[in-house]
């Protein structure tokens, strides 16, 4: 368990992994390709010991790190951050349950990602029921003909359907994760919303198929061979490189993305948009995935660029403020982080040089995640006394 490099902008950036390895090979996921997932002869697992000490001391007040900072805090953990915890070795070696054991007798607010269907057996169930749990079921928006291509080794998305409705009828919240949405195929995910409010799903995120700079990875060659017109249809849209990605521009993805909003909101579900020029659109407070709607007893990382825009989205312009009292790890974050996210030595207090990275990022513009990234938040031209960008928001979503 440990923070990722995401807390400049999300609010719940905790992330738990009991395997080190997945056992799907998704063709759009190029986590192996950028050493995200070790090969299958390199698998090692979680220590559900040591997770369990960790908890018990940061409830008793004795945190140890950062990490334990956010979990006396209750951060919500992202459980299957990496790797999905439910694939087909947890039929055999069963450590993701017990990890849900530790979890849930700590009754500790978690976030669960799987493609996996294993969560509807009534072992798993019976502790779901009782701990602190939200399950998001990721589905790709695509073709059905097309999806066991995309999915290999995944359960089909009417198992992974009818498994979210058992699970959500002990009580435990679902959630549709419908990443990626393949261009030119919105219907799919329009019918897949339909479906998942007919299944007891609470809520519905979405966001677009990005393409890997990584070219020359495995699985890119094998996507290109299902979505043959991938690779130019990015090219026709003026797509940009985001750090490690090509992404579609947010003037492709804006109309499509609100249609699905209002179809699924006539379906009553809660609805995300997980693209991250979207978030400050969602009508609540934990980036895309609402977890704030439905664990309890959790708070949420407030103290980046996106927390200090949502404060102020009705006050009329942007500022760089930060109340005296955000909270943030007394220990350190920043071993945490990649390379380009560190201070140097010297670089004062922990609050110092955390306050330092988003005060850089707000003032060096949109490709940094600074506040200009967002859509519809615009530079004024215009600085504060201490010489701080300000900016406006010039429009809300389409209705």
């Amino acid at each position: 368990m440990a923070p990722t490099s995401q807390m400049h902008f999300c609010s719940v950036p905790l992330r738990l992994d009991s395997y080190s390895n997945c056992q799907f090979g998704c063709q759009y996921c190029f986590s192996k390709a950028r050493g995200g997932a070790f090969g299958l002869n390199a698998a090692t697992t979680i220590d559900n010991a040591k997770l369990r000490k960790r908890l018990h001391r940061a409830k008793e007040g004795n945190p140890r790190g950062a990490t334990e900072d956010f979990i006396q805090r209750r951060i919500p953990v992202q459980f299957g951050g990496m790797n999905d915890p439910f694939g087909p070795s947890e039929s055999k070696k069963s450590i993701s349950l017990e990890t849900l054991k530790v979890l849930a007798e700590y009754d500790y607010p978690t976030i669960i990602s799987t493609k996996g269907t294993i969560l509807a057996n009534d072992e798993y169930l019976s502790v779901l029921a009782r701990g602190n749990f939200y399950v998001r079921i990721s589905v790709a928006a695509v073709d059905p003909e097309l999806t066991s291509n995309l999915e290999p080794g995944v359960p089909s998305v009417s198992a992974r359907m009818d498994s979210a409705k058992k699970i959500a009828a002990r009580g435990v919240p679902v959630s549709l994760r419908l990443q990626p949405i393949i261009p030119n195929f919105e219907q799919d995910a329009e019918r897949l919303i339909v479906d998942a409010a007919k299944h007891g799903f609470k809520h519905v995120s979405v966001e677009y198929l990005k393409l890997p700079v990584e070219t020359a990875a495995h699985n890119f060659a094998k996507l290109q061979q299902t979505l043959p017109g991938i690779r130019k249809l990015f090219a026709e849209q003026n797509a940009t490189r985001v750090g490690r990605e090509f992404v579609l521009p947010i003037s492709f993805k804006k109309p499509r993305l609100v249609q699905l909003k209002r179809v699924a909101e006539k379906q009553g579900l809660v609805f995300g948009f997980a693209e991250n020029e979207l978030l400050l659109q969602n009508e609540f407070s934990a980036c895309c995935n609402a977890s704030d709607l439905f664990l309890r007893d959790a708070n949420f990382f407030n103290f980046n660029i996106a927390g200090i825009l949502r404060n102020q989205l009705h006050s009329g312009d942007f500022r760089f403020e930060v109340p005296d009292d955000e909270w943030l790890p007394s220990h350190s974050v920043f071993s945490h982080l990649n390379s380009k996210s560190r201070v140097p030595l010297g670089s004062g207090s922990n609050r110092d040089a955390w306050t330092k990275i988003l005060k850089d990022k707000w003032n060096a513009g949109p490709w940094r995640g600074g506040p200009a990234s967002y859509d519809g938040v615009v530079d004024t031209g215009s600085v504060d006394q201490a010489g701080n960008r300000i900016y406006c928001f010039d429009n809300y979503l389409a209705s």
